[in-house]
Order: C-alpha cells, then sequence, then structure tokens
C-alpha cells in the first residue's frame, strides 16, 4: 500500500500531536505514525481501585503556559496539588524527621548547599564548567559526610532519571537554577490534567489529523520529499516530515542518505532510565515527600487519601537489587521509608525496557553531555524534529514537548509555502 499527504509525523507523543494539530490547523493534510496501539507516547494514564495514576509524567508547573493552553483549548480541568505538609528523610542508615541529617553533619549539609547554589548561579550565568562530570563525581568532589551524601543522592532523584554515576550533573544544576533551589523543585510540582495526560493526548489526536497506530517507521527517505516505510511494508509519501520519537529510538530507524551528523551522533544518548512505582497504601500521611537512599526507591511522594489510603509514587534509578514489579522488593522499598505502611496496590510500566521509548526522560550521559544539546536536531531537508528529548526550553517536560511541536510545524509550514 502506498499514500500520499504535504507532512508525515513520526511519532504520537505530545509534540508529535501539536505539531500535527498545527500543521492541520493551518491547511495541511497530515498523518501520523505511531509504533504503539495508543497516543501519548512517554505519558500514560492509568487506574489503581479506580484512582488515576501516570505510569509516565505527572506534573507540570506554574511556569509551563503550553500545557495550561492546551487544556484550556480542549475544556478539560486542571488539577492543583496541594503545599506538601510534612517531610521525612533516610540518611546515613536511618530515617528521620525534622532535621534530614544528624546535628554533627549540619557544616557538611551547609557547606554543599552553599556550594550548589554558587554552582547554580554559575549555570545561570553561563560559566559552569562542570557538566560533564556525574552527578556522583560532583556529590562526591563536595566531600560530604555518610548523611549528607545520601541527602544529595536523595535529591538527584528528582531530577536526573539515571543512575547517578551515569547521569551528568547538569541535570541537577539547572533544574535547581531555573527553579530557585532545591525548595523550588518541591513547589514546581504544582498541577496535573486532572483526567490524565492520555486524555489530553486523546484530545490533540481527535482535532483533525489522521492517526496510524501500530504503524512502527523502520525507514525513511529525506530529500526534497519524504518517503516512510512501516514496518508491515506500507510506505507513504509527503512533502515533509517531522520526526518525533525518543532520541534513543532514533537507531531503529534507517534514514536515507543518512542522519546528519550531529543526529546520527546523538541517536540513542538519553542516559535516563529511571523507575517509577505507583502505589496505594494504609496508614500513611498525605501530602508529603521523603528523600534519602532507601532499597531502590529513593524519592517519594504522598499524594491524596481516600478512607485512609494514599497514592504514593516512589521513584528509582534501574539496578539489579530492584524489580519494581516484585511486590517483596516494593513493600521493602516503601518500608524503608514508611514503616507503618500497608502496601494494597501497585503498578509501573518499564520505560527503559519499552522498544518504543529505551528510556525515562532526558538526561544528559556523564562525559558527553554535549550529545543532547537541542542544537543537533536542527531542521534539515524538508524534514523538523520534535519532542521532549530535542525541546529547546523545558526539555524532558509536556512542556518541551508541546513548545518543540509547535516549532517544528512552523518551520515545516514556512517551508511547505516556500
Amino acid at each position: 500500500m502506498e499514500s500520499s499527504c504535504d507532512v508525515i509525523v513520526i511519532g504520537a507523543g505530545l509534540g508529535g500531536l501539536r505539531a500535527a494539530r498545527d500543521l492541520a490547523d493551518q491547511g495541511h493534510s497530515v498523518v501520523v505514525l505511531e509504533a504503539r496501539d495508543r497516543v501519548g507516547g512517554r505519558g500514560r494514564t492509568s487506574h489503581l481501585d479506580g484512582r488515576l495514576v501516570e505510569l509516565g509524567g505527572s506534573w507540570f508547573t506554574p511556569e509551563h503556559v503550553q500545557v495550561k493552553a492546551e487544556l484550556e483549548r480542549y475544556g478539560q480541568a486542571t488539577r492543583d496539588f496541594p503545599t506538601q505538609l510534612h517531610a521525612r528523610w533516610r540518611t546515613a542508615g536511618e530515617l528521620r524527621r525534622g532535621l534530614p541529617v544528624p546535628w554533627h553533619e549540619l557544616p557538611s549539609l551547609e557547606r554543599a548547599l552553599v556550594q550548589v547554589a554558587a554552582d547554580a548561579a554559575a549555570y545561570t550565568a553561563g560559566t559552569f564548567t562542570g557538566a560533564d562530570r556525574s552527578a556522583l563525581e560532583y556529590i562526591d568532589a563536595l566531600e560530604p559526610t555518610p548523611g549528607v551524601r545520601d541527602f544529595l543522592l536523595g535529591w538527584w532523584q528528582l531530577m536526573g532519571g539515571a543512575p547517578p554515576a551515569s547521569g551528568s550533573v547538569v541535570d541537577a544544576i539547572g533544574p535547581i537554577a531555573s527553579h530557585d533551589g532545591l525548595s523550588g523543585l518541591v513547589t514546581c510540582l504544582a498541577h496535573g490534567p486532572a483526567g490524565g495526560w492520555s486524555a489530553l493526548a486523546e484530545a490533540l489526536a481527535a482535532d483533525g489529523i489522521s492517526v496510524e497506530l501500530d504503524a512502527p517507521v523502520t525507514a525513511v527517505h529525506i530529500a526534497d520529499t519524504a518517503t516512510c516505510t512501516t514496518a508491515d511494508g506500507r510506505t507513504w509519501h509527503a512533502r515533509a516530515v517531522v520526526i518525533a520519537v525518543p532520541v534513543n529510538c532514533l537507531p531503529a530507524i534507517t534514514c536515507t542518505p543518512g542522519w546528519p551528523q550531529p543526529v546520527a551522533e546523538a541517536a540513542g544518548a538519553n542516559a535516563g532510565a529511571a523507575l517509577k512505582v505507583l502505589m496505594l497504601v494504609r496508614g500513611i500521611e498525605p501530602h508529603g515527600i521523603a528523600v534519602g537512599v532507601g532499597h531502590g526507591l529513593h524519592w517519594w511522594y504522598a499524594d491524596d487519601a481516600v478512607d485512609d489510603v494514599v497514592r504514593v509514587t516512589g521513584f528509582g534509578w534501574t539496578t539489579a537489587d530492584f524489580d519494581p514489579a516484585s511486590r517483596t522488593d516494593v513493600e521493602r522499598a516503601l518500608h524503608a521509608f514508611f514503616p507503618e505502611g500497608e502496601l494494597l496496590e501497585f503498578t509501573h510500566h518499564d520505560w527503559v525496557g519499552d522498544r518504543h521509548s529505551l528510556g525515562t526522560w532526558l538526561t544528559a550521559p556523564a562525559g558527553r553531555a554535549d550529545l543532547v544539546n537541542p542544537a543537533r536536531f536542527a531542521p534539515f531537508a524538508c524534514a523538523a524534529f520534535a519532542g521532549s528529548d530535542v525541546a529547546h526550553e523545558e526539555a524532558g517536560w509536556f512542556e518541551g514537548a508541546l513548545v518543540s511541536g509547535a516549532a517544528a510545524a512552523a518551520q515545516i509550514h514556512t517551508l511547505l509555502l516556500g
């Protein structure tokens, strides 16, 4: 089978859908080719005992105006997350409330936070020179005491989606700079779609565009026009193409005459390898966080309660010592931070093993942070890139996906008019 249209969009995440919708609004015929059996990419809403949980990305910040605009366009409500009322810490092998480290380690904590603040200011000024260090190298260079080290590793989990030895510290320093310190990283987790990210993706997909599901693109020829071939042998011809797949999926698409060298070097470079487990837990306080080094999960968010059952999110990074599908492992991780909690139900999605993502949110690799510089993904021939991995702002967030999709649509529209 062969089909033709003005623009092919490869990938039905929020970036690809935004590009397709905008191009359709401008009068172009658009077909979206999506490898999965659903739209939404790394946004995927599920339910536990009837309560909504997000297997992929969860929050958006007060500054994310594109997300707000899309929710308003489709008449979808925003959920405002309440202020966190309490915190607990697991540092130096002990569970603590109040101070995150023992009294005698407070000078070490102060020195570390002063240095982190100085480096964040240098990042804002464009003078930070430590981007190629791993998060672990950066933390150990601060010469922290044991409790302070655990405290900092726990906070890395919130910002970097990779084991601390493989992710660049720039993915901690950058967010600290843009959100006014460690405390801002919590207060920025302020909003979410009340109906879930999947509902927003489905609304975009239904807005004047054609989406082909179960249509993984295996080859693309990009010159004056574009031709895409899907795994089932179908061929699609178009005047232009938007590539909106995770960068770790680019090696699975054969491009002729070849990806531009900067893109080829970056293909597969996202170090994101986070774990996210969603739970229903009885007997713990709602509306709090827990941070430190535990057993597989190191940053926790206790959400709201219904009949003494709290929605809980636990974040970790991939390790051979923790299986997010194992009740035994999940209970052990939970009880390291919430020994009073009773695990009722839990779920997760393996984004690293998922062949249509091969990783989690964008995290620069230690030693080669330049590989995920969005400047690598400039338009070429009749092609443009979109998606949160290549966003010039708010990379790794759904806001970045939407911004990049709008930019790709504008680039392709200009090309087609020319």
